[in-house]
């Protein structure tokens, strides 16, 4: 018999009762002054010895007794081999070391090696729709917080959309994604991959970039996390190492908020630098592939590093990627290599960017404009605008001449403004190469300013609008000596200090601009816009003016333009307060002093929303023929020949949509439906192609549709699967369940051919 002095606790109470153990053959007896209690010491667990740490014995019924006499404890249970070589090893502070050295190395193997292989198995296999919903609630996620609407217009996403898909394809890439834009001040500048091929890209770095071929080379980069399923990987360690880590140190209650914390987890999670060299690597491919110049890729990363430096940190694209200056290199050494760059920059690095340009949309004069800029000629400018100007000092009837021709500074893009530069810095004494570069400034402003009410438009974009139009003023206030009838200067010093709110100091330039130019029409509707209530001005202001006009006017029917402005801004007072009956009432009015394409426009949507189509109709389809030029009565026409059945109309009137702007999707699936209808299914394939091309769901599932039952076209499976996986992307209905049929179907001849 053994015995050996412990404290005894019930399992209980906290009360600790002072006994004697005693352990003779199978059975142990705790005594002590209030107990007296008998166990089977084959069910009795002990602890491992630690050196001359207090050893429990875990007695049957949730007892325990806690003693200092470890040898009693030794002597009087069985003494286990390799327990004695453990409690060896514990007491030698070397081996302690030693032990925890292996478990830290024996973890870091299985985080650092394990873990990724494991995981890049397990993200191969993890079922799209699980990924796709993972992906949806990530993005809403993200956007309770640090992500809000985006203020890009529809057709600036619609032109970069296309020029992803065309570099694609290109390329020879057929990776499924969703491209999505959104504004953060949280993030600024930034792009990011989501589960199932989300790709966000924020506003700010679309503003950032100086060209698309930028703005391209980022979004190659995201798609190739796409491609390598990098994003799904790093939520899937991150996820494991933390369930690893809790278990070793038993907080495993922890990870029940892993899935929760997600959509942080996904912004927060950075990836490897082996990822991320492997993303760079692809995306420089795919440039080179789609004939594009990675050093876009080094110029965008270098601006991105410049003006995270200047707020004092890195923006998350960069922070966790390799050495800027690496990728820098690794960019140019692509770009080493000879390639067809159809974004190619002239040696200052300004790039033309001529596919965002709607050449169709511009007049002969602007186009020959444009284009003199495009090649650098400015002696060609010279003379061509130069002629403009001295006609206008000749007869200043041709002041709608002269402005038609220089508006194509306000179409031009922000990669232009070397040029602009460059031609005033040559030309220092020139008239037409300082007001052109107010005109541009004025357009950059405007385009930065955004279409969003004032209250709505963020102070970035508002500052970047004022930086711009204050460029404009000196410009144009510098242009006013440089001739002897500085007409355009004065004009659009006016459509400047409208902008801005100073409508006093638009008014003495409207007086001077008139003197020069007492019959213009498009002077005098300008200046109007400033007397609207809504710009501060009101309607008997407004209906002084037109007064005015009247007795001045040569032209009646100028006179009464100038009239019919009155009336159709009420009508539009009353289309945003939706009283559209009333709102009619003063269109009916405007069109009655002038039947103008805008004004028709406006009436046909008021129509619309009173049911009443087939007028809709007709008056967006004169409004266009009036204002083709008109992006308002281009929307309309699209949108009002959804509710008339006479096909031969529609083709005719998508026809003049497409002249014009041959980047709409809506009319190419209007004039493809229409096609449709008639029997023409070669036709229909060909728009809703083209439809599909610009990103347009629906068309890609319509396309998709066609190649899947050969209808109109080629049966063919793998196009099939193609467009309904990018239909699909962007949630269309149906687009799973044909999706699903185009793999089957893909399977079962896979099966056929391998049995042949």
């Amino acid at each position: 018999m053994s015995i050996l002095r412990a404290d005894y606790f019930d399992g209980k109470t906290s009360v600790k009762h002072p006994v004697s153990v005693l352990i003779a053959g199978d059975r142990l007896k705790v005594i002590g002054r209030d107990v007296n209690e008998a166990f089977d010491a084959r069910r009795v667990r002990r602890s491992l010895r630690i050196a001359n740490t207090p050893r429990w014995l875990y007695l049957p019924g949730g007892g325990a007794c806690v003693t200092a006499d470890n040898d009693a404890v030794d002597r009087m249970t069985r003494d286990r081999r390799y327990e004695r070589i453990l409690n060896r090893w514990e007491s030698h502070p070397g081996y302690a070391v030693l032990s925890v050295v292996l478990v830290v190395a024996a973890l870091w193997l299985l985080i650092d090696r394990a873990v990724p292989v494991t995981v890049r198995h397990v993200a191969e296999h993890i079922p799209l729709e699980a990924e796709a919903a993972l992906g949806r609630e990530a993005l809403q996620g993200l956007e309770k917080y640090i992500l809000k609407p985006t203020r890009v217009s529809a057709r600036r996403q619609s032109t970069l959309r296309e020029k992803l898909f065309g570099m694609a394809e290109a390329a020879g890439d057929d990776t499924p994604y969703r491209l999505e834009f959104r504004s953060s001040p949280v993030i600024g500048a930034n792009a990011f991959a989501l589960p199932s091929g989300i790709i966000v890209m924020t506003d700010e770095l679309v503003k950032l970039a100086k060209s698309d071929a930028e703005v391209l080379a980022v979004l190659a980069h995201e798609l190739g996390h796409v491609h390598h399923r990098h994003t799904m990987r790093r939520l899937l360690e991150s996820s494991a190492t933390a369930l690893i880590i809790a278990g070793v140190t038993g907080d495993i209650a922890s990870t029940t908020s892993l899935a929760a914390a997600a959509p942080t987890l996904l912004l927060q999670t950075k990836y490897s630098r082996e990822n991320e060299r492997e993303a760079d690597a692809y995306s420089i491919e795919m440039m080179r592939k789609a004939g594009m110049n990675p050093r876009h890729f080094a110029a965008i990363l270098e601006r991105l590093e410049s003006g995270a430096k200047r707020r004092g940190g890195l923006p998350t694209f960069l922070s966790s990627h390799p050495a800027t200056q690496e990728r820098e290199a690794l960019a140019l050494a692509g770009a080493a290599v000879p390639v067809a760059d159809r974004d190619a920059t002239d040696e200052k690095g300004a790039a033309p960017e001529r596919a965002e340009r709607k050449f169709s949309a511009m007049s002969p004069v602007q186009r020959q404009v444009i284009e003199a800029l495009d090649r650098r000629d400015y002696e060609a400018l010279e003379r061509l605008l130069g002629g403009y100007v001295e006609k206008f000092e000749r007869d200043p009837g041709s002041s709608l001449d002269l402005q038609f021709a220089f508006h194509a500074f306000f179409l031009l893009l922000g990669s232009d403004e070397v040029a602009m530069n460059e031609w005033g810095e040559k030309m220092p004494a020139s008239y037409s190469a300082r007001v052109a570069r107010g005109i541009f400034h004025i357009g950059r402003g405007l385009e930065a300013r955004g279409t969003e009410y004032i209250q709505d438009t963020p102070q970035e974009d508002i500052r970047t609008m004022q930086a711009f139009l204050a460029k404009a003023r000196s410009d144009l206030e510098q242009s006013l000596g440089m001739t002897q009838k500085p007409y355009l200067s004065r004009y659009w010093l006016i459509v400047l200090f409208q902008k801005v709110g100073g409508r006093g100091n638009a008014k003495p330039q409207y007086a001077e601009a008139v003197k020069l130019a007492p019959q213009s029409l498009e002077l005098r509707l300008e200046y109007m816009k400033g007397l609207e209530p809504r710009w501060g001005g009101s309607f008997a202001e407004m209906q002084a003016f037109a007064a005015e006009s009247a007795s001045q006017l040569v032209d009646r029917a100028a006179a009464s333009r100038i009239a019919a402005r009155i009336p159709a801004y009420r009508g539009w007072e009353r289309m945003k307060a939706e009283d559209y009956d009333q709102a009619l009432s003063f269109y009916n009015e405007a069109v009655r002093f002038h039947p103008g394409g805008a004004t028709l426009c406006e009436r046909s949507y008021v129509l619309s929303k009173l049911k009443r189509h087939a007028e809709a109709f007709a008056d967006a389809k004169q409004g266009l023929s009036k204002a083709r030029r008109n992006e308002y009565c281009q929307e309309r026409a699209v949108w009002s020949v959804q509710h008339v059945d006479n096909w031969k109309e529609t083709v005719n009137l998508m026809n003049l949509v497409l002249e014009m702007d041959p980047e709409s999707a809506g009319a190419y699936n209007q004039r493809a439906w229409a096609y449709y209808e008639q029997g023409k299914r070669d036709l229909a394939h060909r728009d809703f192609l083209a439809a599909a091309k610009l990103g347009d769901g629906f068309a890609q599932l319509t396309i998709g549709k066609m190649y899947l039952s050969g209808n109109g076209v080629k049966q063919d499976l793998k196009q099939a699967e193609f467009w309904l996986r990018k239909a699909a992307a962007q949630a269309q209905p149906e687009a799973k369940r044909f999706l699903d049929e185009a793999r089957r179907k893909l399977g079962k001849k896979r099966i056929g051919k391998a049995t042949q």
